[in-house]
């Protein structure tokens, strides 16, 4: 079921059958921004990874969670995929909600987009009786970790990817929480 979000943007849910245009829209979406991060440039691993027929079936499969495309004004432009009751990451039994990806194509940034998908996010979280949204966030990505910052989000902790195909001095990622 389609949701609207604005008069602009709306959310239309991923199903298997919509694979390819997955595939498709993250080839044009992530290389442009994180294609710095691989081994020569090519990112191809990571998309194959998470985006390819049966790790999407695997994540579609998943109770509690959320898997759309992002449209805003008619063109699909990201998505967004959501996690709902969660472990915190606070060490509290409290449920939590995992953003596990936001991506957005650059005609959507500066637009209001992503706060509108965060504030969507929360509801969702609320109506599972989450205490918390948690994400992780590339430590090198500043637009991203100042817009999260501006949006509540706090540091609370440091991973990495342990893609050997990462340039290894790049695979640093922060782990933010927001208390809702």
């Amino acid at each position: 079921m389609q949701i609207t979000l604005s008069d602009t943007i709306r959310l239309q849910p991923i199903t298997i059958n919509d694979q390819k245009k997955l595939f498709a829209l993250m080839e044009s979406i992530y290389p442009p921004a994180y294609n710095h991060l691989w081994v020569n440039g090519d990112c191809s691993f990571y998309l194959n990874l998470f985006y390819s027929k049966d790790p999407l079936q695997e994540e579609l499969s998943e109770k509690d969670a959320d898997y759309h495309f992002v449209v805003y004004n008619e063109e699909t432009i990201g998505i967004v995929r959501a996690q709902y009751n969660q472990a915190s990451i606070d060490g509290t039994n409290q449920k939590a909600t995992y953003v596990n990806r936001i991506y957005l194509g650059r005609q959507a940034q500066g637009k209001g987009v992503a706060k509108q998908l965060l504030q969507w996010v929360t509801e969702r979280a609320l109506l599972h009786e989450n205490h918390s949204l948690w994400l992780k966030a590339m430590d090198t990505q500043e637009q991203a970790l100042r817009f999260y910052k501006k949006e509540g989000f706090e540091i609370r902790g440091k991973t990495s990817l342990n893609f050997e195909l990462l340039h290894e001095s790049l695979r640093g990622m922060f782990i933010m929480q927001k208390e809702l």
